[in-house]
């Protein structure tokens, strides 16, 4: 076996361990979720320090070992510099991450993934970051199998008629307005055409062109509690990031800042 390879890819997250050392999360073009050990980069003259922090791209080669690989070098692509200039981007690129890390399995590459989520980070510091992110789940959730019933109910598989819609992770998608009423249950929430109307666009469409898309307060408050109910029905547990987002919304809404 080759104990050498080498990957392109994005730091998740880094955990300190000892002194000097690094746990880098991974996700990687060519191999996907890794965990290696990059060892010295703590220290302020290591040259992997730069390269290995969270939110950046890197190339690394990487030696095999036993128990953990570990990054013998690393070489900074690209660290999304305009990520770091507002709160709200920072913010949305950590939920972004986030959901990566806690859907994807280790070794398991998925390469349109990784670059949905190399553009999702470059998109995220030109245009609207809360769109973008939804954007960016709503991909993540397509493409590692999740995808909700958009077309038809998803109860009665009928088309979807009318304004008046609801939204079910337990039943897979959307109801329309009479299998809503049927269907009593916490998880389900009520919302519009326009909100579906919305998704369907996120998926069709680039993530560099969601510049052109205009969406309502409405519209954002129903694609928040569908995408929050969809991943923790079928990721079983609850984003941090986004549960952050929210209190930093709350306190900024109380004193008429904006996030």
């Amino acid at each position: 076996m080759v104990k050498l390879y080498k990957t392109d890819a994005l730091v998740l997250r880094n955990l300190n361990r000892g002194d000097t050392d690094q746990l880098l999360v991974l996700f990687s073009l060519e191999y996907g979720k890794l965990k290696v050990i990059a060892h010295g980069s703590r220290k302020i003259t290591s040259r992997k320090r730069g390269a290995v922090q969270p939110l950046t791209l890197t190339r690394f080669l990487i030696h095999r070992g036993r128990y953990l690989d570990s990054v013998r070098q690393c070489e900074e692509l690209e660290s999304f510099p305009e990520l770091f200039l507002r709160m709200d981007r920072i913010c949305y690129a950590s939920y972004a991450v986030e959901l990566v890390e806690n859907s994807t399995v280790e070794g398991e590459a998925n390469q349109i993934l990784f670059a949905a989520l190399v553009e999702a980070l470059r998109q995220l510091g030109k245009g609207d970051p809360e769109i973008v992110a939804r954007a960016f789940a709503l991909k993540l959730i397509t493409l590692t199998g999740y995808k909700p019933l958009l077309d038809l109910c998803a109860k009665c598989r009928k088309d979807l008629t009318g304004k008046a819609l609801a939204f079910s992770p337990s039943a897979g998608g959307f109801l329309c307005a009479d299998c809503a009423r049927e269907k009593s249950e916490d998880q389900m929430v009520k919302c519009h055409r326009g909100t579906l109307e919305t998704i369907k666009l996120m998926l069709a469409w680039e993530l560099s062109k969601l510049g052109q898309l205009r969406v309502d307060a409405k519209i954002r408050g129903e694609l928040y509690f569908v995408l929050k109910l969809h991943l923790e029905y079928h990721l079983g547990y609850r984003c941090a990031t986004e549960m952050l987002i929210e209190k930093l919304k709350y306190r900024n809404n109380r004193y008429g800042l904006k996030l």
